[in-house]
């Protein structure tokens, strides 16, 4: 047997072990190794396709290429940049302006982080306000200097404004606005710490702050990442037994308690973190980082959403819900595309939801299940977001969310934010021949 056909024979095995076996969910596939050109001949739910020698697609080169070139440049930076936080740590206050906008002072804060070099959008004036509705003081944090054209426009839809030079990324400038309430003497009743990786919210009817507040967790987000291998190890009762990687909230919208604000923990980290202008050092720093500190430090950590929860719903939903699930599915693999399309052209066949709910779960599995499953976790979980990411799957996700939005399958009133996706949907189409 040839390399390839190992390979794939291989592959086939561990699919139908770990992947829908054990639930005996699965599709019937059929592999024929065909020679010379080592084509795999598979048929699949009543389709048959040929899958060529496998390509790295170039979308994910480039991905993998700018990891690479991050992780590299991550090095020097290690050496350099303690030497740029100690001089910025010494001065940062003579280094941040500070603007008063019209908004009255409450009780609870929003720490809105943005990037904006150039006149700034009109859908974070729209969050702004719609933060400033919600009974939040917004204090935008700015990296980088604004025009003052966007001065003018955002003023009357916030509290205050801080610019400060663009280090850090989004938990540097998060840093220097918490320090900033506790010169203040305040201490939120709630505090968000958000930053304009997303548009939110897309629909202003949503609940989503007030499910935020009253969450269990002392640090809720509005998506929990949670590695598929901890999952299993749960499944398999051996959470105790092996390291788990880590859980964390992801950094774009997260919600404080006032009980969590107060504590020495939570202004242990903050003293000490040591602010990044590395992507990659400041996602382990930041990102992973917060979550893990608090949770190790005896506090409750989670989310409004996460796939465990994505797949517990999804069981129950009717035969209409899963067709419109993959209806909205965005995918970066050919393979789970031609499913998908398989799928919704035998709508009537017998044992069609134990394919769809199979095909859902291996997704889920390889992929971002919001990313991938967009209408369907929207319908659950009611988080009202939409990643800016500029990865593949994003970047099909976005379309889908337009497709929804366009049939009035998903509720969105943010016109700014519709229009700005719209945009950025139109500019990528390109990219996704």
């Amino acid at each position: 047997m040839g390399l390839f056909n190992f390979i794939n024979a291989a592959r086939l095995i561990v699919d139908l072990v770990y992947g829908v076996s054990s639930k005996k969910l699965f599709r019937k596939q059929v592999l024929i190794c065909c020679w010379p050109k080592l084509s795999i001949l598979v048929r699949n739910y009543g389709v048959c396709y040929l899958e060529r020698p496998a390509m790295i697609p170039r979308w994910k080169l480039k991905r993998e290429l700018f990891r690479l070139y991050e992780q590299i440049g991550s090095v020097p930076l290690r050496i350099i940049e303690p030497v740029h936080r100690f001089f910025y740590n010494k001065n940062r206050w003579l280094k941040i302006k500070i603007h008063y906008g019209s908004q009255k002072q409450t009780l609870k804060y929003c720490l809105f982080l943005i990037y904006q070099p150039n006149i700034i959008s009109k859908s974070i004036i729209e969050t702004c306000d719609f933060m400033t509705k919600k009974g939040y003081s917004v204090v935008l944090i700015a990296n980088g200097e604004l025009l003052s054209k966007s001065l003018i426009a955002v003023l009357p839809n916030v509290w205050q404004i801080l610019e400060r030079p663009n280090i850090g990324y989004d938990f540097g400038g998060y840093r220097d606005g918490i320090h900033h309430l506790e010169q203040m003497g305040i201490s939120p009743k709630y505090l968000i710490l958000m930053n304009d990786s997303i548009w939110f919210p897309l629909w202003k009817d949503t609940q989503v702050v007030e499910r935020l507040e009253s969450s269990i967790h002392d640090l809720t987000g509005l998506f929990f990442h949670v590695p598929l291998r901890n999952e299993k190890m749960r499944q398999n009762g051996l959470s105790k037994l092996k390291r788990k990687r880590t859980e964390h909230i992801e950094s774009y919208l997260t919600m404080v308690t006032q009980n969590l604000f107060t504590t020495d923990e939570f202004k242990r980290f903050w003293n000490s973190y040591k602010q990044s202008s590395s992507k990659e050092i400041t996602i382990k720093r930041g990102e992973i980082g917060f979550s893990k500190v608090m949770a190790l430090a005896g506090f409750s950590v989670g989310g409004l959403s996460q796939r465990k929860s994505f797949l517990e719903h999804i069981q129950n939903k009717s035969n209409y819900f899963l067709e419109n699930t993959l209806k909205y599915a965005a995918y970066s693999d050919a393979k789970f595309e031609i499913e998908r399309d398989a799928l919704m052209e035998n709508l009537a066949k017998p044992n069609w939801r134990v394919f769809a709910l199979s095909h859902i779960q291996r997704v889920v599995e390889r992929r971002r299940f919001n990313a991938s499953f967009c209408w369907a976790t929207e319908q659950i979980f009611e988080t009202s977001f939409v990643k800016k990411n500029a990865g593949q799957l994003f970047k099909k996700n976005r379309l889908q969310i337009l497709l929804a939005i366009d049939a009035g399958d998903m509720p969105a009133d943010n016109l700014p934010a519709i229009m700005e996706i719209k945009a950025l949907a139109t500019k990528d189409k390109p990219s996704l021949k």
